[in-house]
């Protein structure tokens, strides 16, 4: 059984608070029994001076009541307007990822983003700046215990990029990718999703979202893969 349902609540200013949620669910029986769950929410907010936005996402999975997959992301961005097109940022981000082979990680990151495209259908924003991100590698033992490795904590070169493209009437793609690049580890990340409107209310949603890590722990994977098929339905 799959389901998945994302709800938008619009205000009718742009200088108001908008925000949508996402949760989604995957069970399946017989001769694989595993379970799915991700939660997402989304709140903005767009000002002529500051701009806000805050995301939180969880992912758990299970595979015959063995964890495969336990994490929990956030980040809240804050940016100063300076032009159309120019702001400044300053971010600051938590993951908590049971499998990465990393402990919690913390980081904040300051700098300047451009808006190289800004049409209708069209979006992109870029954007550029320093960071530091906290934390250590991890050793996860078949008994459950952890033992904490080498400190990989340090100054950030942080890379950003929004896009989005209507590519038709019912149609979106949509691309969010981030580089936080340090001299011990490097953490990439990619989350793009197709929307494709049914009508006013519902959107078919596929999404797939890559995380990266240069230099994970010993026996981890260096990327994680996550896909998604969602049934998106709309408030106005």
């Amino acid at each position: 059984m799959a389901c998945s349902i994302a709800t938008q609540a619009q205000t009718p200013t742009d200088n108001a608070w908008k925000g949508q949620g996402e949760a989604g669910f995957v069970k399946a029986s017989g001769n694989t029994d595993s379970e799915n769950l991700n939660l997402g929410l989304n709140f903005t907010k767009d000002g002529d001076v500051w701009t806000h936005d805050i995301k939180l996402v969880a992912l758990q999975a299970t595979n015959s009541g063995i964890d495969t997959a336990d994490s929990l992301a956030a980040d809240y961005t804050l940016k100063r307007v300076l032009s159309e097109r120019s702001n400044l940022f300053l971010t600051f981000g938590y993951l908590d990822d049971e499998f990465d082979g990393f402990t919690e990680q913390l980081s904040t990151s300051f700098g300047y983003g451009y808006k190289v495209i800004d049409t209708e259908p069209l979006k992109w924003e870029t954007g550029i700046g320093i960071g530091y991100r906290d934390t250590t590698t991890e050793l996860r033992l078949l008994n459950g215990d952890r033992i904490e490795g080498d400190d990989v904590s340090g100054a950030t070169l942080v890379l950003r990029s929004d896009y989005s493209n209507q590519l038709t009437d019912n149609t979106e793609f949509v691309d969010k990718f981030k580089a936080e690049i340090g001299s011990d580890n490097s953490f990439i990340e990619n989350d793009a999703a197709l929307y494709v409107a049914m009508n006013d209310k519902f959107s078919l949603k596929a999404g797939i979202l890559i995380r990266h890590n240069t230099d994970p722990a010993p026996g981890v994977d260096e990327t994680d893969t996550i896909t998604s098929m969602s049934l998106v339905y709309k408030f106005n």
